[in-house]
């Protein structure tokens, strides 16, 4: 049996540089991330590994003149193309036909239900978005457009009332000070839904977008929530989750958060954590955007195996 995935995948999260007064990484205490590479944030300059984790520089920029973006980071983590050469420019916020047709012919969670495997979408969507897509006028980005060409369900209220999804705001509070008769849970019980999910499924994909709109509002103290929040949801998740069953993936379609001395997106290259069984064999993989849907790929058909001690049974 191969390990589940647990793909966590978190809007504008660069790896910054080692200065603390640049990098609000640095200053935030986040001890969860800071328990998993020996006490220490990972850099632009400073990769850091562990027994239980690896963390991998990742190339965002492609090859392609100008700042990733949204757009086409998603699609090329998605599909495995690169998405900005394709088009000749990275774009973004959502994508335009051209990328949309490559995530309807080749994305990874297609490619997966094609194959047979269990697939979940993490995310709760208001009623408010179904209505929309019914006129066909809901806004959606790469990795949701992905789920539709795979024949993914999108989760809804009833999900969440159940937790059996999760808010993109992680703790309900703004569904709740939107009317909506859900629970306020902690983002650490997040956590917790996500890992129940992923036992579940062969794939399960969360999308979170926060750490980007803190990387454009440049308010230290909404960074400073954003990360906190990103910390307790990861707390939560490795509380709940079986490591040596599971291989949880954190990764980003562009830098954006990790530098405090702009609000645009950066050329930095963006971590790709990968914690619990076969983190290393996945590691040895990965250089660029386009290496995670063929890493994954690779590690669900078997070819990666993990050491004896994190053996999948």
């Amino acid at each position: 049996m191969t390990p589940r995935v647990l793909l966590l995948f978190f809007d504008g999260w660069g790896l910054g540089a080692n200065d603390p007064a640049t990098n609000p990484f640095l200053r935030a205490p986040m001890p969860t991330l800071r328990a998993l590479f020996d006490g220490e944030i990972p850099t632009r300059e400073q990769a850091r590994h562990s027994a239980r984790a690896s963390a991998i520089p990742t190339d965002a920029t492609l090859g392609v003149p100008g700042l990733p973006q949204s757009a086409t980071g998603q699609t090329t983590l998605l599909t495995g193309v690169n998405a900005p050469r394709a088009l000749g420019a990275h774009l973004g916020p959502y994508p335009n036909a051209a990328l949309r047709t490559l995530l309807q012919h080749d994305n990874l969670l297609r490619r997966l239900t094609l194959a047979g495997r269990r697939v979940a979408f993490a995310n709760a969507y208001p009623p408010i978005f179904f209505a929309r897509l019914a006129r066909n006028t809901a806004r959606r980005s790469a990795t949701s457009y992905a789920v539709q060409f795979a024949g993914v369900r999108y989760r809804d209220i009833d999900d969440l009332r159940a937790g059996r999804a999760v808010s993109a705001f992680v703790t309900n509070q703004l569904w709740r000070e939107h009317g909506a008769d859900v629970p306020l849970i902690t983002a650490r019980t997040a956590g917790h839904n996500l890992a129940r999910l992923a036992a579940e499924n062969d794939l399960t994909l969360f999308e979170y977008f926060l750490t980007d709109a803190a990387g454009h509002k440049a308010n230290p103290a909404f960074t400073e929530h954003v990360l906190a929040q990103v910390d307790e949801l990861l707390a939560g998740v490795l509380e709940a989750s079986a490591l040596d069953t599971t291989l949880i993936v954190i990764t980003s379609d562009h830098g954006n958060v990790e530098d405090a001395t702009t609000r645009g997106h950066t050329p930095n290259a963006v971590p790709t954590f990968l914690i619990g069984a076969a983190h290393t064999q996945v590691a040895a993989h990965i250089t660029a955007l386009t290496d995670l849907t063929p890493a994954l790929l690779n590690l669900l058909e078997g070819n990666y195996s993990a050491p004896a001690s994190l053996a999948v049974g």
